[in-house]
């Protein structure tokens, strides 16, 4: 499938990534732009107005990624590897590297059906060591999960 058919998804689970450690900031911004620009060989002046539309618009409150990346689930294990490659680039944008990006790339793989051998060398591993090791990342994803999960309906809300 060419890219420009799925650009749509490509965008969200950049989007997904740079929106996971709870900032977007400006050079984030230019970074998927630039890229997304690159992936559908136009100037980054002439990317459709849809993707520049939905860059803007994304919600990570609504972000699905398991919806996203079954897209991408039948594409050879080297198109799966290339996109983490691809987000781990996006992630590094703002020049800081913070865990729940590690935890989204990890997440994505897994949702691929990628074996950690697959991708360890595009992520970082993370050492808790007053905790077994399948604990720590037991606490790491959930908090993962928390930060994309939709927030709670206050009570008054609903009144």
């Amino acid at each position: 499938m060419k890219v420009r058919d799925r650009i749509d998804v490509i965008t969200e689970l950049f989007l997904g990534a740079l929106h996971c450690d709870g900032e977007f900031s400006e050079d984030e911004r230019e970074a998927a732009i630039r890229l997304l620009s690159d992936l559908l060989c136009v100037a980054p002046a002439d990317l459709p107005k849809g993707v520049l539309a939905q860059i803007e618009s994304f919600s990570l409150e609504s972000f699905d990624l398991q919806e996203s990346a079954a897209n991408f689930l039948s594409d050879p294990p080297m198109a799966k590897r290339r996109m983490l490659e691809l987000l781990g680039k996006m992630v590094d944008a703002d020049g800081q590297h913070d865990w729940r990006e590690d935890l989204y790339l990890r997440a994505l793989a897994d949702e691929f059906g990628m074996a950690p051998e697959d991708y360890e060398d595009l992520v970082v591993e993370i050492e808790i060591s007053d905790l077994p090791k399948d604990e720590a990342m037991q606490r790491l994803r959930e908090s993962f999960l928390d930060l994309v999960a939709p927030p709670p309906i206050p009570p008054e809300a609903l009144a």
